[in-house]
């Protein structure tokens, strides 16, 4: 039976795991890599040093724009996780693999992917299992 590999990712973390067989054949999950990104979860007033006010609309209010800042935050962590993913699967000779991430991003990252990684994609869960535990994690990845 070969390694599988399991990546589960949200906005704020990104884990990789591997598959052992002990010696009686059962299968658990080994952390390979672990990373949060805690900037996702800042507060506007703490990314960005203008204080409120400093720059003026045109329409007077003197609430200023946000710029959608937070959204483009979302999109570097999503940029970032698919590169984490391409990074952490080259060094694993792009063995057949398996993804969770929230609906809501899950799309958004896997076509960042190289089609070559995509094509070795075995499942792809639309749910946020970060907080799993090992045992789970493998229940929702068996087929």
């Amino acid at each position: 039976m070969s390694t599988k590999l399991l990546i589960v990712a949200d906005l704020q973390h990104f884990k990789f795991f591997t598959t052992k067989i002990d010696p009686l054949g059962r299968e658990s999950l080994e952390l390979v890599e672990d990373s949060d990104s805690l900037l996702i979860h800042q507060r506007l007033s703490e990314k960005v040093s203008d204080r409120k006010g400093n720059f003026q609309s045109s329409g007077g209010s003197g609430s200023g724009e946000d710029h959608h800042i937070a959204e483009e935050e979302e999109r570097r962590r999503i940029k970032e996780i698919a590169k984490e993913i391409t990074n952490v699967l080259q060094g694993h000779n792009n063995e057949s693999w398996y993804f969770a991430a929230p609906k809501a991003i899950n799309n958004q990252i896997v076509e960042l992917l190289d089609r070559s990684i995509k094509e070795n994609m075995v499942m792809n869960l639309h749910a946020d299992l970060t907080k799993s535990s090992a045992d789970d994690l493998l229940e929702h990845f068996k087929k």
